[in-house]
């Protein structure tokens, strides 16, 4: 199988697997501003705007979602937004360790 990877932005990146263009990998940008590889990554995007993913934050697992910044004043980047109902969701704003 054929892997492309893109480079984005600030180290970030998302790797594709063909002929399906499968998600199989990738950095991404953290609220706190930290790039971090992705644990996880679903094989397809939930929406068109973003991709089902979890992280590694101070030993937990965080859920959340991937997607890619396209804001005109910064170059784009993927970007990392947990989901704030789920376990360890608020993680990023706050001092649970």
């Amino acid at each position: 199988m054929k892997r492309n990877t893109t480079h984005y932005a600030y180290g970030t990146s998302v790797t594709q697997s063909y002929p399906f263009g499968i998600y199989v990998s990738a950095y991404a940008l953290c609220p706190d501003g930290r790039v971090r590889k992705v644990k996880r990554i679903a094989q397809t995007a939930d929406t068109f705007f973003s991709i089902p993913a979890s992280i590694k934050y101070k030993g937990k697992t965080v859920a959340g979602h991937l997607y890619f910044s396209n804001d005109l004043t910064s170059p784009a980047a993927v970007m990392f937004a947990p989901y704030s109902y789920r376990k360890h969701g608020k993680i990023f704003n706050s001092t649970e360790v």
